[in-house]
């Protein structure tokens, strides 16, 4: 099977043992919380892998210009838990308040509560989000499986989003069934074996898992005011680790549409709504432009593999320079950077054909592309 050059920095951290214990600590940014933080650390409080274990649990909440009463709320909900909770209120100037900073504080104070990088995972997620009893348990087992970042799958609170209204429930629903097939094409397309199906796309900070050697190496999440989450997930990918993910590992996350992080999933959800009610179309990504990005990045894989002439004919069908795929020593970049570099996530991506032709379109080109396998 074609290696997407990922376990060129396996060495560095070695193979996963069964018998290593892992030391997870979670870190949460939070801006006036007191209605969510109760139920977040009851969840983490409920975890599978403390059930009579006698382990405690590292919880660092970065409480981010914070003037409720949040630190009152989760002092009370994690009493008589196994939970070990370290509350940093931080008053960021006004250009550096937002939930990169307070995220990236956070990841990096839980860096320091273990000595032992080799051995500790730093999970992120949202405060108002309500991870699965088996979150950690999943997380830790994705890793143990060779995974070096994880993403879990992202779920919205059900009753909460029922209050938004059937047009808006049909929404999620199809933008769901969507993804999926966008995701199932693309495992047909660039298979990656470190990734395989089933999987999903999110790789959201509501549910994110590293090996804490690997935050280290990256020089930690970018302290972005927008998309830092998204930033991290590149820069982990860019130095060549791998990311999993895990349809194991999930998170229910609440479906306000007024949150606290501008262009966050509330913003989207507001969006949702306000075209819903205003009868306008759902349009998505082209189907075509799916399979382009997919095609593209199967092709930079291959490039790290093929004789001269062959990546010539690669640069060419990609419209690039052969210079473009080698570094500056002349050496054929390794294919997660080619992939980075030449084909990165579109999140941004313009959304242009209506979601049922789109969920038609790709059911079609997923059946052809299942035919040709059988027909091989």
């Amino acid at each position: 099977m074609r290696s997407d050059g990922s376990t060129l920095r396996r060495g560095a951290l070695g193979a996963p043992s069964g018998g290593l214990d892992y030391r997870p600590i979670v870190a949460v940014p939070a801006r006036n919380e007191e209605e969510r933080l109760p139920a977040l650390l009851r969840a983490l409080a409920e975890q599978s892998w403390l059930a009579g274990t006698g382990r405690q649990l590292d919880v660092v909440i970065v409480l981010n210009n914070t003037d409720d009463r949040s630190r009152a709320a989760a002092e009370t909900a994690a009493a008589g838990t196994m939970l070990r909770l370290h509350l940093v209120e931080c008053l960021f100037p006004a250009p550096f308040a937002h939930v990169g900073a307070a995220r990236r504080l956070g990841m990096d104070l839980a860096c320091t509560l273990s000595p032992d990088t080799g051995r500790t995972i730093l999970l992120t997620t949202d405060a108002d989000a309500v991870p699965a009893p088996d979150w950690i348990a999943a997380n830790l087992a994705a890793i143990e499986r060779g995974a070096d970042l994880v993403g879990g799958l992202i779920i919205g609170d059900r009753r909460e989003e029922a209050l938004l209204g059937p047009a808006f429930a049909a929404r999620a629903r199809n933008y769901l069934l969507y993804a999926e097939l966008c995701d199932r094409l693309a495992c047909h397309v660039d298979p990656l074996a470190h990734d395989p199906w089933p999987r999903h796309r999110d790789h959201t900070g509501a549910s994110l898992a590293v090996r804490a050697s690997v935050y280290e190496a990256v020089a930690g999440l970018p302290a972005a005011s927008f998309r830092e989450d998204l930033a991290f997930v590149a820069r982990v990918r860019q130095a060549g680790f791998r990311l999993r993910h895990d349809p194991a590992v999930r998170v229910e996350v609440s479906a306000r549409t007024h949150g606290r992080a501008a262009g966050g999933m509330a913003d989207t959800l507001a969006q949702w709504v306000a075209e819903a009610e205003a009868g306008r179309p759902h349009l998505v990504e082209a189907p075509q432009r799916v399979l382009a990005r997919a095609i593209r990045r199967s092709l930079l894989r291959d490039a790290a593999y093929v004789e001269p002439d062959g990546l010539a004919a690669i640069a060419t069908r990609l419209g690039l320079k052969p210079a473009e795929l080698h570094d500056d020593e002349g050496r054929v970049l390794p294919p997660h950077l080619l992939v980075e570099r030449h084909a990165p996530d579109e999140p941004d991506a313009p959304g242009t054909v209506p979601v049922l032709d789109a969920i038609a379109e790709l059911r079609a080109l997923i059946g052809e592309d299942e035919a040709r396998e059988h027909a091989a």
